[in-house]
């Protein structure tokens, strides 16, 4: 079984990981993230198909600034977990 946690190549996730997280609320260093290297579900399913493992799931990873917490939810937009796993 692999599992993997990232954050995707989409504009909401520019917009959060990068613009919020680094120029915003100042979590990470500026140019911490190069959005440029996010890896969309899609491409890390093509990356391990050649060693024969399939994506069995996708889940979003949500952080909620108000009450301080993350939670597994649908909305794979900017954080996303894959497991992917042998037929």
């Amino acid at each position: 079984m692999l599992i993997i946690a990232t954050i995707n190549r989409t504009f909401q996730s520019w917009v959060k990981a990068i613009v919020g997280a680094e120029y915003v609320l100042r979590w990470l260093p500026v140019g911490t993230h190069d959005w440029r290297r996010f890896l969309k579900p899609q491409e890390i399913q093509r990356m391990v198909a050649p060693h024969g493992l399939e994506k069995r799931e996708v889940s979003g990873v949500l952080y909620n600034p108000v009450v301080n917490r993350w939670r597994v939810g649908t909305d794979t937009s900017v954080n996303y977990m894959l497991v992917a796993t042998r037929p």
